[in-house]
């Protein structure tokens, strides 16, 4: 009797640590606030988006230029002796300032300006959606870290359990109460469970090195993690303000207006001309009695261009469908995207609802077990291996439906641009 005692210490100091945590193997542990930090310093995407950017930033400059005026100088002075002065005028001297200007062009200029305004939106829309994938990325990894550092966890604790209830059972063996097959039977699940832990060791690593590649650690192995216990609510947003929706609109807004500039050809253009300085024969009389100005009106009008401006206007109109349609394509891939990870959301929910009130069961169903073998029940240690199985399972799972609402709740986030 009082071995059976001594046994049941041994259980009950075994069950206050299934919930031990693993020592930390060095370093402080990464928030993930920190972890979303990095990788936006660092993401190669991510500065390439801004690079496009600034690209079309610099092409608004470069629409916006034709609306001014164009000013120049020009400065010229040539000799053509031998030639007949009445078709050379013997040379010419020349120091003036220009301007040219379009005064009108049908709306050609304003359109494409336009044009680049919405495609330069688009950039920096797309910018946006850069910085969501990337929180996208380096939150899924930071909570594959989290979940496969809490399976090696739970593993090695389970681990240590196995261990305490081998000696307990070669203990039973040693005083008849047992049988060899019995204890066959645990060193067998210890084994298995040395088995598991090596697995979900490996797997740690490997979701610590994407982590890492993602913050800039290099292939650090052993990056450890802050635990959160709370799940994140499931965001919601308007999809249509989702910044891949609003960039492929406005890209459908720029091809709408490079439609009408390619309209815009049929129409007559307007330039006017003024021009100041000195034109002359020789550089001393030029400079002390030619100063003057001179001004032009050009007015050019599109007859037949062999099909020209047609061809342009068509070009414009099937950019424009393909961006609609890329539109389309885009909104029905986010509603998509979005029902999936609402679905998978509530589903994880629902399970983790389902593995607290089985938790309880498990942990009683394989406590009596255990109690009714130490005290010589009709209970076979195959059974007792399988209740503890059972409930460890359902603790395994909590990880993963736990890892599953967090990364759907992330997706909901990366489809309505929800960045930190």
């Amino acid at each position: 009797m009082r071995r059976l005692h001594r046994c049941i210490a041994i259980i009950a100091a075994l069950f206050a640590t299934t919930l031990t945590a693993l020592p930390s193997r060095g370093g402080e542990a990464l928030t993930l606030e920190q972890a979303i930090g990095r990788a936006l310093e660092i993401a190669p995407t991510l500065t390439n988006a801004a690079a496009a950017s600034d690209l079309s930033r610099a092409q608004v400059d470069e629409a916006r230029a034709p609306l001014l005026p164009d000013i120049g100088a020009a400065g010229d002075y040539s000799q053509s002796p031998g030639y007949d002065e009445v078709v050379t005028n013997r040379g010419q001297t020349l120091a003036q300032l220009m301007l040219d200007y379009t005064a009108y062009d049908g709306g050609r200029r304003s359109d494409r300006l336009r044009a680049a305004h919405y495609a330069s939106e688009a950039a920096m829309l797309g910018v946006a959606a850069v910085r969501a994938q990337v929180v996208f990325d380096t939150t899924v990894a930071y909570f594959d870290l989290l979940r496969t550092r809490g399976q090696e966890s739970h593993l090695s604790t389970n681990l240590d359990r196995l261990g305490g209830y081998v000696a307990i059972v070669e203990a039973l063996e040693r005083s008849g109460r047992a049988i060899p097959n019995d204890v066959l039977r645990i060193r067998s699940a210890r084994d298995s469970a040395q088995l598991a832990l090596a697995s979900a060791h490996q797997s740690a690593e490997h979701a610590s090195i994407v982590l890492a590649s993602l913050i800039g650690a290099g292939d650090a192995d052993d990056l450890q993690v802050e635990r959160i216990s709370d799940l994140p609510p499931m965001p919601s947003a308007d999809l249509e303000r989702s910044p891949a929706y609003a960039a492929a609109e406005r890209q459908v807004r720029a091809a709408e207006m490079l439609v009408a500039a390619a309209h815009d050809e049929r129409y007559p253009t307007v330039k006017i001309g003024l021009t100041a300085g000195w034109l002359g024969v020789d550089p001393p009389k030029t400079f002390g009695h030619y100063l003057g100005a001179s001004y032009d009106t050009n007015v050019a009008v599109p007859i037949f261009q062999g099909g020209l401006v047609r061809s342009h206007i068509d070009e414009a109109l099937a950019s424009q469908h393909a961006a609609e349609a890329q539109r389309k394509q885009i909104k029905l891939e986010l509603a998509r995207d979005l029902a999936d990870a609402t679905d998978r959301y509530r589903n994880a929910r629902q399970q983790l609802d389902f593995v607290a009130q089985s938790q309880a069961t498990a942990d009683d169903s394989f406590a009596l077990d255990w109690t009714r073998f130490l005290g010589g029940g009709n209970v076979s240690i195959l059974e007792v291996i399988d209740a503890f199985q059972q409930a460890e399972s359902l603790r395994l799972n909590r990880l993963d439906q736990e890892f599953a609402a967090r990364q759907a709740s992330a997706q909901a986030a990366l489809v309505l641009g929800i960045a930190q």
